[in-house]
């Protein structure tokens, strides 16, 4: 996994490509950040954008193949979160669906409407060129 977080302070998760894997793993995610930062008001937000991401990657983009992963890289620090969520899919173009979900049809869509949701609730959300993977960062 090529990370921008290079670190040893970073937890880590993998996931296997099995729906549902995706809510007990939405729950370790939540229950690591909770101890770096117990009163953190992000943690319902959070939540919900693990929740689309890691159901995303799982569905979309490693086709629930079993044989492929879900990585998971987060940091907490200083009241902030990093995160990296990369799936061994070929990738998408993620130019289009960022441009949809800044549209104001997407909204009335039924697809892509939960990335509406984290485009809205991260900062510095980016994609690595291949689009099978997704950083971005929140405050705690």
């Amino acid at each position: 996994m090529n990370s921008i977080l290079i670190d040893e302070d970073v937890y880590e998760l993998r996931i296997n490509s099995e729906p549902s894997q995706v809510r007990k793993s939405v729950r370790d995610l939540l229950d690591y950040i909770g101890g770096c930062a117990p009163a953190s008001k992000a943690l319902d937000d959070l939540r919900l954008i693990f929740s689309e991401l890691l159901y995303n990657a799982v569905i979309h983009g490693n086709n629930k193949d079993i044989e492929k992963r879900v990585h998971v890289q987060l940091k907490a620090q200083t009241g902030r979160l990093f995160v990296c969520i990369e799936d061994e899919g070929c990738g998408y173009d993620y130019n289009q669906l960022i441009k949809h979900a800044h549209s104001d049809e997407a909204l009335m869509d039924e697809n892509g409407r939960g990335m509406v949701l984290v485009c809205a609730l991260t900062e510095n959300l980016t994609f690595n060129e291949t689009g099978n993977q997704v950083c971005f960062e929140m405050r705690l």
